[in-house]
């Protein structure tokens, strides 16, 4: 019999309330330590391992995702909040370049009478 539960898994896994609070703070841009931290304070008698918040964060993303790739996904959100940007495609699924800048950064550069230089590597 194992005297410790301490990294096995029954003992590890997170409940409801845990993945909720996962949810919220990974919502909220929290570092994986923090809510560790966090979910330490809520059960002292918790045997959760940075690993299990890992995964949790990445289902929750992976969840929102869909069934878009990561790169879909950017440029899902480039266009959603308006960012300029621009991308080259190399055969018909790689991208080669990609560039994208926020509307107020091409606003403040135009205010400033600034010249920005794009350098193709």
């Amino acid at each position: 019999m194992v005297k410790s539960l301490v990294r096995h898994p029954y003992a590890s896994r997170l409940t409801k309330d845990e993945n909720i609070i996962i949810t919220n703070m990974t919502k909220s841009m929290v570092k994986p330590k923090n809510i560790l931290l966090t979910l330490k304070e809520h059960n002292v008698n918790s045997y959760t391992a940075i690993k299990q918040i890992y995964n949790a964060r990445s289902a929750y993303c992976s969840s929102i995702r869909g069934s878009d790739t990561k790169m879909q996904q950017l440029m899902k959100l480039l266009e959603q909040d308006q960012y300029i940007h621009w991308h080259r495609v190399k055969d018909e699924d790689v991208v080669h370049d990609i560039f994208w800048c926020h509307p107020d950064a091409v606003k403040l550069c135009n205010a400033c009478n600034l010249t920005v230089l794009v350098v193709d590597v």
